[in-house]
């Protein structure tokens, strides 16, 4: 086996186990956290609430006039925060985003000196792109709307 083509098969291992490593240290930065362990691990909070509004956060649902509090029980922790000051108040917005990945590839050459001549690879390039899929905004303390966006993708589902 030449070796240029080890280095290549080398190269291949290394970014797939670059790739892995990534994915692990995102699952645990972000905790892979579901709406059940959010409410397993806030269950105090989730009983000091009135019933019809426990009801509606176990479905991951909110409505107008949640606290702050309860938002988070429904849909987590958002990704960004925004804060306004106007006439009318305070705003606070919450953005809630998510990542796709898209692969490509691109043709790269090399001079194989084992074999004298030069070799074509197909090299991957990784492309992450960040949408906005639903906000919260709320106005002194409370939730005065909720968007909730279509996908940028037609491939991804919300």
């Amino acid at each position: 086996m030449s070796r240029g083509l080890l280095s290549t098969k080398r190269w291949q291992l290394a970014q797939f186990g670059g790739l892995v490593a990534v994915c692990a240290i995102f699952c645990l930065v972000s905790g892979c956290e579901t709406l059940d362990n959010r409410l397993a691990r806030n269950q105090a909070a989730l009983n000091a609430l009135p019933p019809g509004h426990q009801d509606i956060i176990r479905q991951g649902k909110v409505q107008v006039g949640f606290t702050p509090e309860e938002v988070y029980l429904a849909w987590g922790a958002p990704s960004h925060k925004a804060f306004t000051e106007t006439a009318e108040g305070r705003f606070e917005t919450w953005y809630y985003t998510s990542t796709q990945t898209e692969t490509y590839y691109l043709e790269e050459r090399y001079f194989d000196r084992d074999e004298g001549r030069w070799r074509f690879i197909d090299r991957p390039y990784h492309r992450y792109l960040e949408y906005l899929y639903q906000e919260a905004v709320f106005s002194n303390g409370t939730l005065a709307s909720f968007t909730f966006y279509p996908s940028t993708r037609p491939y991804l589902t919300n």
